[in-house]
């Protein structure tokens, strides 16, 4: 088996999501990648005894993964089939930037905000380290959270917002905002992003959302928020675009 195919993967069916960390299990389910199989046929091809192959299917089948059906030919016999969607798999660097997170975690006991800091960039990025795609999820539930949060602004002009906006970020401690004119902010000290691994993109997808829905709630207008420097990219800080529409 490759690097690649011991890695834990994540597998989604109707009632719950599973992680399958097991090689054999991993195996198996390689094998019914396949097509449909007797369990003598993946006995043979995972070389292991009976009562072992009938332990991991039994369990695959319990965990919603596998199921079987009675063999047309001869009802004795089961085949054995996938009855779950792969989401994803621990991928390299992603796993490795996960564990220098995990390093940079047992370094902050007793600091709360630095360790919820963590915490938030462990799940974040642990997602990741699986194969899940978690960015849009997390824009569009900062961009409602954004909403929320600009409702409750009384402002007149887009400076009365900025302000408003950069009061918001260092107050709660999300980083300290420099407003270029109306189109370009600058964040140090960024919570999305700061003590992150330099992993080859930016990070702060949530903080976008965020923008786009204060601006949205506060003023009634629509933009787009792009980030295009971030401690994620290599910069020591973030820098976001907005455009108007």
């Amino acid at each position: 088996m490759s690097d690649t195919d011991k890695k834990p993967r994540i597998f989604s069916n109707d009632s719950r999501v599973v992680v399958i960390e097991s090689k054999t299990k991993n195996r198996i389910i390689d094998i019914l990648k396949e097509g449909e199989k007797h369990a003598s046929q993946i006995r043979e091809e995972l070389g292991k005894a009976k009562s072992t192959t009938s332990v991991h299917l039994s369990d695959l089948k319990d965990l919603g993964i596998i199921d079987e059906k009675e063999d047309s030919e001869d009802e004795r016999k089961k085949i054995f089939y996938l009855s779950s969607q792969l989401l994803g798999k621990s991928e390299t660097p992603q796993d490795e930037h996960y564990r220098d997170i995990l390093d940079n975690l047992k370094d902050v006991g007793g600091k709360r905000y630095e360790f919820l800091k963590g915490l938030f960039h462990l799940i974040r990025h642990g997602l990741d380290s699986f194969g899940l795609d978690v960015h849009p999820a997390l824009k569009e539930i900062g961009r409602d959270a954004g909403r929320a949060i600009g409702e409750d602004m009384s402002v007149n002009s887009r400076d009365e917002l900025f302000k408003e906006i950069s009061d918001f970020w260092d107050s709660t401690g999300l980083g300290k905002m420099e407003v270029k004119e109306d189109k370009e902010l600058i964040v140090e000290e960024c919570f999305d992003c700061s003590d992150m691994p330099e992993v080859g993109h930016t990070l702060c997808s949530l903080d976008e959302g965020m923008l786009e829905g204060v601006i949205e709630g506060a003023m009634g207008e629509e933009v787009e928020v792009i980030e295009e420097e971030c401690h994620g990219s290599g910069a020591d800080h973030c820098k976001f675009k907005i455009e108007w529409t």
